[in-house]
This record gives structure tokens, sequence and C-alpha cells, in this order.
């Protein structure tokens, strides 16, 4: 991993991370991207506009290779960490409790890293690769590292309450309305998985069906959406270069 700090230019920095006020990280794959734009903009809505010639700098940086870079604001300071991407998950098994919201800045992709660090150390089952979190009532909002969406036929689900504004899940949206599927928010109750195809989306592994919610002794196994793997051709054809 290659880290920066940004002065005018990009320094190579040895010095630890401070506490993350803004995060936004994205696949780049071979100098290519998929939403870069939208990823730069969700973070300056948070961080404030990003410095001339800042992406102009960064992008050859991220030229080669499979990559999962971070942009972070961190106590007045701009930051980028070059590190390499793991291979996309095909599927993702996931956690749910019903436990205390961790999040204080739930629409803002950053701040709760530690306390989302804490959840999953606290709460996640050995195994699986996520922690759901939940509204008062039990009813499923994201997980600490994406986003989620139910299938009930062809309606998509999205949950009914705070979360941050994901790029994929917008992404996603986008799509099902072109393709003219209705689109729906909803409360998402974990029960409703064992009929209901469910998916984990997130910029690093795309459109990840979820194929095991483990709730306390229970194991639920969602079904397959029949149309699961054009969706996520459709997603990976995404990428441009930039």
């Amino acid at each position: 991993m290659r880290k920066y700090a940004w002065h005018g230019s990009f320094v190579e920095r040895d010095f630890p991370d401070g506490p993350l006020d803004v995060v936004d990280s994205w696949r780049h794959s071979s100098g290519r991207a998929h939403g870069l734009e939208a990823h730069l903009a969700r973070f300056a809505r948070a961080a404030g506009p990003l410095p001339a010639g800042f992406v102009d700098a960064m992008l050859p940086l991220l030229a080669e290779g499979e990559l999962f870079p971070r942009i972070a604001l961190s106590q007045d300071l701009l930051l980028l960490d070059v590190r390499p991407a793991p291979s996309p998950r095909p599927q993702t098994t996931l956690t749910y409790v019903v436990a205390d919201d961790p999040r204080t800045k739930p629409e803002i992709k950053g701040p709760d890293f530690p306390a989302f660090h804490a959840y999953r150390s606290r709460y996640q089952v050995d195994g699986t690769d996520d922690t759901v979190i939940v509204d008062a009532g039990g009813a499923m909002l994201e997980t600490t590292t994406g986003a989620l969406v139910m299938w009930d036929g062809t309606t998509l689900c999205v949950p009914d309450g705070v979360k941050l504004p994901s790029i994929t899940l917008h992404q996603v949206i986008e799509r099902a309305e072109q393709l003219g599927l209705r689109v729906e928010c909803r409360q998402l109750f974990p029960d409703a998985a064992a009929s209901h195809p469910l998916w984990f989306l997130n910029s690093l592994h795309g459109i990840s069906p979820v194929s095991e919610l483990h709730l306390g002794t229970r194991v639920l196994t969602p079904p397959a959406h029949p149309d699961v793997d054009a969706w996520r051709a459709w997603w990976w054809d995404g990428f441009q270069p930039v």
C-alpha cells in the first residue's frame, strides 16, 4: 500500500491516520472505474471542493493494477491511500443482530469507522462477511460496509430509513427504473429473506447476492434472483477508462 498526503501535490507519508472526518473509496481496475465522478461528488459534499489539480494528480497513481483507493479528510489534511483490491466477492454472508445503531453520522462515510469495527467485533458471527445495522423496529437499513436491497418479484425494495447515500445503490435503482421496474422504499425484515432475493451492494464487490443471513441460531438462505448474472455483468461492464 502507498500512502500520500496532499500539499499542492501528492507527497508520500509515513505517519498514521488521524480521525477520519470524511472518506470515499471505490474499485479502480487498470485505470478504469465505475461512477468515479459520483464518488468524488459525494466526498466533496461533506468535505468541501477538492483542490485544483487533485484528481489529475491522483489518476496516474491509480493507472495500474486492481486497486481499492481511499481518499480522506483528516484534521484538515487530504489523504490518499492506494490499496490493493481483494477479489470480488461472488456471494456475501451476513450477521443479523438487533443492537443499538452504532452510527453517529449515517449519511457521511468515515467518522463511524471505529464504531463499525467495534460493532463487528462484538456481534459478527465467525465466518460471515459483515453485520447488518437495523432500525429501532429491527428492520434492516444497511451493513457496516455496504447497502442492501431485496426483490419482491420484479419490484426492487430499498430500505426505508436513514442510510449512507450509496453510489452502487443509486446505480442499481437507476437501472431498475430504466428497465421499467417498480422501485419501492420498504421496511426490510430478516424473515422475508427466506423467500426473497437479498443483495449486498458496494463499489468494491458490486452486486453480491446474500447467500446466508445468520440470526442467532438460525441461518436463512435467500433465493437467487433469476437475472442476477445479467445484473452483475451490467455492473462490471460499467467500468470505463478515467
